[in-house]
């Protein structure tokens, strides 16, 4: 785990845990779209994700700004 500044919890610092589960992964990926560069690949291990009170905040464990909010489970 990391200790690390959340965008979505007010901009406070919050313990991330790497991301869980193929259903946590392509959630993650489909996410993140957007925001990697033309030929970048997901890669799971480079993202982790904010565990305070339900926030669903994922982001790059090296850039904390490069991130996105995964959608509402079902």
């Amino acid at each position: 785990m990391a200790y690390v500044r959340c965008p979505n919890c007010g901009d406070t610092m919050h313990e991330f845990r790497d991301l869980e589960g193929d259903e946590e992964k392509t959630a993650a990926r489909l996410a993140l779209g957007e925001l990697l560069a033309p030929g970048e690949v997901f890669v799971a291990k480079a993202y982790h994700r904010c565990t305070y009170n339900g926030c669903r905040r994922i982001q790059r464990k090296d850039r904390w700004r490069v991130g996105a909010t995964l959608p509402e489970e079902d």
